[in-house]
């Protein structure tokens, strides 16, 4: 999908650059639910475009919700968080079978009745997932080009004047910004935290693609590598913290379910689970050693480029 928007300038009118912005955001969430919604080998793939272009949109949904009413603001911004979280769930399940399935092609003898159970138990989750997703698009297109059409229908200007996309850009990421510093800042070491700072570094870097043309370039080029790298880190911890719940939920079940026949499997889940274990650790010493770049990255001189008086580029 086109990441970046270059055709808004400073001077764009924010009416204009909201138009043009939640145009282009909604049509690729339309388009993607066409293909994750399709039979074939590259659903896996479309599914992942869904769940990342709808929170590319919901990012540019966030950036103009002050020329948007409340109400169509709510609705869209709801109908987009349905989406993602069922292309997500999906999305969850299509990582879990992936591995495992290249796993069980180079897996001893011993240890395929485990990668097959487990293939087994990702599958009886992904199939419902699959009828999830279809489920969040309904009356798929049509309801959501109404959905399009009522949102861009709604922009409205905010006074007399005409405020430029310019001197709007920077305001809202310098408070974007802001919050993703002090979301790192409340670091307090448990999980769920560290999956709040992933989406927000997210939201920050979608924001930024956007608004890139009305920010200086050295700000661009100092926080736009920070946050992927921050998203390589966290993901990777992401997939692991989300494989180790499903472990420790078959092995209760194993517990409660299949005490005769469960220790065939138990000893492999157990050894899968500390393979995530560690590999959740290794991402959070590597999010800590992040943290510390992040805030030696003189982050107060790149917000200095944001201030309304700057010349952008």
């Amino acid at each position: 999908m086109q990441k970046r928007i270059d055709d808004l300038n400073e001077m764009t009118p924010v009416e204009d650059a909201a138009r043009r912005v939640l145009a282009l955001r909604l049509e690729v969430v339309r388009d993607r639910i066409a293909d994750a919604l399709s039979s074939g080998e590259e659903r896996l793939q479309h599914v992942h475009a869904l769940r990342v272009a709808s929170r590319r949109a919901a990012a540019a949904v966030d950036l103009f919700e002050s020329y948007l009413p409340k109400k169509v603001f709510k609705e869209v911004r709801h109908q987009l968080r349905v989406i993602r979280r069922a292309a997500g769930t999906a999305r969850d399940w299509d990582v879990v079978l992936e591995q495992y399935s290249a796993g069980l092609k180079h897996a001893e003898l011993v240890d395929q009745p485990a990668y097959d159970m487990l293939i087994g138990y990702a599958l009886a989750h992904r199939v419902p997932a699959q009828l999830r997703l279809q489920q969040a698009c309904p009356e798929y297109p049509f309801g959501f080009d109404r959905l399009m059409a009522s949102t861009l229908a709604a922009i409205r200007s905010r006074g007399p004047g005409r405020e430029t996309f310019g001197g709007y850009a920077r305001r809202l990421l310098a408070q974007t910004v802001g919050e993703f510093a002090a979301l790192c800042d409340r670091d307090d070491g448990e999980w769920v935290h560290l999956h709040r700072v992933r989406i927000a570094g997210k939201r920050l870097r979608y924001t930024l693609e956007i608004v890139r043309e009305c920010v200086a370039a050295s700000f661009e080029t100092t926080l736009a590598p920070a946050l992927v790298s921050l998203q390589e880190t966290l993901g990777l911890v992401n997939d692991n913290r989300n494989a180790a719940h499903l472990l420790r939920e078959i092995l209760g079940g194993l517990e409660y379910c299949q005490i005769a026949t469960g220790n065939r499997y138990r000893t492999f889940v157990e050894r899968q689970l500390q393979d995530c274990e560690i590999l959740m650790r290794n991402g959070r010493e590597g999010y800590i050693r992040w943290l510390q770049q992040w805030r030696s990255l003189a982050i107060q001189q790149a917000l200095a480029a944001l201030h309304p008086h700057a010349i952008p580029r």
